[in-house]
């Protein structure tokens, strides 16, 4: 079996994890490895990938590297045959790893199962996720990732990466800051829809969900995914999951934040929810938008005459050892 390694050295908080690893596996039978120097070297190297008819690969990256691997491999088309991805969170946010990253946390660890999966052994554990593919966003460039968000996601999400990062914190911790400091605005300060520095304010959008409109206006926002859980494990879907891309539309003005906070956050699929919120599966989403949206931490806008064409994307493997 032929394995590679691919490292984002500048991935994060972790990105000298990958280049630890690497330095375990150079030379290795059977392992190729391959460090990210310049990003638009990626292609190259992902075509050295499937020349090598790469059965899996393992990314040492965070969200963003994820979303542009899964995009290169399902737009290109330079695999003969699919290699299966395994995901190490070695990046600044590891949302997509949280759920379907590699089990074993240690760097020896890691580097034993590389060099044992190079020799011939299989993995057992290994589950199947289609992509969140988004059809048209404004720069032409069809992408393939596990999470979007528009309005309060896409504004949180910028806010977390310009302001809650320079304070030193990350991963994890910088979304709990993120997320405090929004709910204590919320809830303290009186609502103000024309305050653009607010993260809950309302967001236009007109959103039809397989040919049906669903929700018209100004919305708190929109979330879409593949994914089981998301950031800090939370889960704000509910309603059925008869489909594999969930979608979750929040309405303006804000629900109580001390009444409604935990249930939308976190629950069942029979959870109680306010007025007005939405959850759903659809195998295509259209957003008439002009706010920008956020992809697995990786910031796009929206076409300028076109509703926004969010759609199930293929299949792709992740081996969780």
């Amino acid at each position: 079996m032929s394995v590679g390694l691919i490292v984002n050295p500048k991935a994060g908080k972790k990105s000298s994890y990958g280049v630890d690893l690497a330095k375990l596996l150079i030379g290795q039978d059977g392992v190729e490895v391959k460090i990210i120097e310049r990003f638009e070297a990626l292609p190259e190297m992902m075509d050295d990938f499937a020349a090598r008819q790469i059965d899996i690969l393992f990314i040492s990256s965070g969200d963003g590297t994820v979303q542009a691997i899964q995009t290169d491999i399902a737009e290109r088309g330079k695999f003969a045959r699919q290699p299966h991805l395994c995901l190490l969170p070695h990046g600044t946010t590891n949302m997509t790893a949280a759920d379907l990253g590699f089990g074993i946390k240690n760097l020896q660890g890691q580097a034993d199962f590389i060099i044992a999966t190079g020799a011939g052994k299989i993995p057992q554990d290994v589950r199947v996720r289609p992509t969140v593919k988004v059809a048209n966003p404004a720069d032409g460039m069809v992408r393939h990732g596990m999470f979007l968000g528009t309005g309060a996601a896409w504004q949180g999400t910028l806010y977390c990466q310009t302001d809650v990062h320079k304070t030193g914190l990350k991963g994890n911790w910088a979304t709990f800051a993120t997320l405090a400091s929004a709910i204590g605005k919320a809830a303290f300060f009186p609502a103000n829809p024309d305050d653009i520095s607010r993260i809950d304010r309302p967001y236009d959008m007109d959103i039809t969900a397989d040919g049906n409109m669903v929700a018209k206006g100004g919305q708190l926002m929109f979330l879409a995914t593949t994914l089981q859980k998301l950031i800090l494990g939370v889960t704000p879907f509910w309603g059925g999951a008869n489909g594999p891309l969930r979608s979750t539309i929040i309405p303006y003005p804000v629900p109580n934040v001390f009444r409604w906070a935990l249930p939308l956050m976190r629950g069942g699929e029979d959870r109680k929810v306010p007025e007005g919120c939405l959850s759903f599966c659809a195998g295509e989403v259209l957003i008439e938008t002009k706010c920008p949206f956020v992809i697995d931490g990786e910031f796009f806008d929206p076409p300028a005459n076109e509703p926004l064409r969010i759609e199930t994307g293929p299949d792709f493997s992740y081996v969780c050892a």
